[in-house]
């Protein structure tokens, strides 16, 4: 008798481990939703559907986007959170899925505990532009400025705690200066203001501010990369005189806790490939986007190093969310 419950135990203990194998082997058994936080059009939308489509391919079932915006992703996020964990429903968040928990501190879920990375996919700059009339036209000599002339200085974001809110308070804490947050309502606003000079910085994606470069409206600084892009030659890394800055946005998948290992680990591989691919790589190059791909617990270092460094930064500034 003893040794038949044995021999039961071991026997369940194998079924038990081979389940998740199985469930991997059937995965997936239905159309996978991809949700994104934003709404459709914008770069992690573009991002999503691109990849979704090549997902699909690779995985023998439709990948099918889910834009949920509002909140800078918040909504979307909890939407995710309360889905299955089986694989079938995953999401396109980018790194404000960080920030969010350190600006909405009374987030439904927690951003380490209730979701498991699967890949990163991409990350892209910000360029530091400026109006002409600026007399600075390096970041040297933008810091040189701004403690000559303390809070004399003002840059726009698209609201507070939004990304680019973020990076200029990076530069602030790392430079050791005071220049005036103007916060506004979207990218489009500030952007306006900053044509006309009402302020004189703003952190911008390349794609958006590259017309206005060409046609000398506005001047390129530095960007927010540890290395020069491609979109912007000659314009040097913000890290380049302030040692150690370096603020990309990244874009990455993430899944419901809990969603079996082997499903993560299937699709971190897929992706990897995928974005490295050149269907994929030639849309994320149009978008100012380099393919990264990643293991999860790569993705996971990368989320952990980000929410140490913003909340010294949010900390330090009192930064507080629209």
């Amino acid at each position: 008798m003893k040794l038949l419950k044995i021999v039961c135990a071991a026997v369940l203990g194998a079924s038990a481990a081979l389940a998740p194998c199985a469930a991997a082997d059937a995965y997936p058994g239905k159309p996978v939703r991809l949700i994104v936080g934003f709404p459709p059009g914008g770069g992690a939308d573009i991002i999503a559907r691109a990849l979704g489509a090549e997902l699909g391919k690779s995985l023998g079932q439709n990948v099918l986007v889910d834009n949920r915006g509002g909140a800078n992703g918040v909504i979307a996020t909890q939407e995710l959170a309360r889905a299955a964990p089986d694989g079938h429903t995953l999401m396109l968040t980018i790194s404000s899925h960080v920030t969010n928990a350190l600006l909405y501190p009374k987030q439904p879920y927690d951003v380490l505990k209730d979701f498991a990375p699967v890949s990163l996919v991409a990350s892209s700059p910000f360029v530091l532009v400026a109006h002409p009339a600026l007399p600075a036209n390096s970041v040297a000599e933008l810091i040189a400025l701004a403690k000559a002339q303390p809070g004399s200085i003002n840059y726009g974001s698209p609201g507070n705690g939004s990304t680019q809110h973020l990076l200029h308070e990076l530069m602030n804490l790392a430079a050791g200066v005071n220049m005036t947050h103007v916060a506004y309502k979207g990218g489009a606003p500030m952007l306006t203001d900053l044509l006309a000079g009402h302020v004189q910085l703003g952190f911008t994606t390349p794609l958006f501010s590259q017309t206005y470069l060409q046609q000398g409206k506005l001047k390129a600084l530095a960007v927010s990369s540890k290395d020069p892009i491609a979109l912007l030659p000659g314009v040097p890394p913000v890290g380049a005189t302030i040692r150690g800055y370096e603020a990309d946005v990244w874009y990455g998948v993430i899944a419901p806790a809990g969603t079996p290992k082997p499903v993560i680990d299937r699709l971190s591989a897929e992706i990897a490939r995928i974005v490295h691919a050149p269907a994929l790589k030639d849309k994320l190059n149009g978008q100012a986007a380099e393919a990264i791909g990643s293991t999860p617990e790569q993705f996971a270092a990368v989320m952990d190093s980000e929410l140490k460094k913003w909340t010294t930064v949010i900390r330090k500034t009192g930064i507080r969310a629209d």
